[in-house]
């Protein structure tokens, strides 16, 4: 009586870890039969993708320091309904900038959601002086 039961329980022990391995097998199949695989790789810290289309607005700028500048958008521009106010690093710029100049800000990825919002400049150009 000892052996049938010692019997079936290696026949029960067989069949799960043979059908455990066939699971495993099917799994790896369909994940590594993929052509693509959609990894979010941004930066930024986040699961967020990151954009990398450039952008501009057109805004003046209400505070100079010598590494950045704040700048207000226009009222009409589309980055107004992110932030009143941006933060502008002045990387490998010379340019003195004033308080009350007008400006356009070409900037490549997202808008940082922080205050004052910050965004990846790529190009600060001056419309008119104050």
């Amino acid at each position: 009586m000892k052996k049938k039961i010692i019997g079936i329980i290696i026949i029960i022990v067989l069949v799960l870890g043979i059908g455990a391995g066939v699971v495993y097998k099917i799994i790896e199949k369909d994940v590594t039969d993929r052509e693509t695989f959609n990894f979010k790789t941004d930066t930024n810290g986040s699961n967020d993708t990151v954009s990398h289309d450039e952008h501009s607005f057109y805004g003046k700028i209400i505070e100079v320091s010598s590494s950045y500048i704040i700048v207000e958008p226009n009222e009409k521009e589309e980055e107004r309904k992110s932030s009143d106010k941006f933060h502008i690093e002045l990387k490998n710029n010379n340019t003195t900038y004033k308080i009350g100049t007008n400006v356009k800000i070409t900037y490549i990825g997202d808008i940082n959601e922080s205050y004052p919002a910050q965004i990846g400049t790529t190009k600060i150009e001056i419309v008119s002086e104050k």
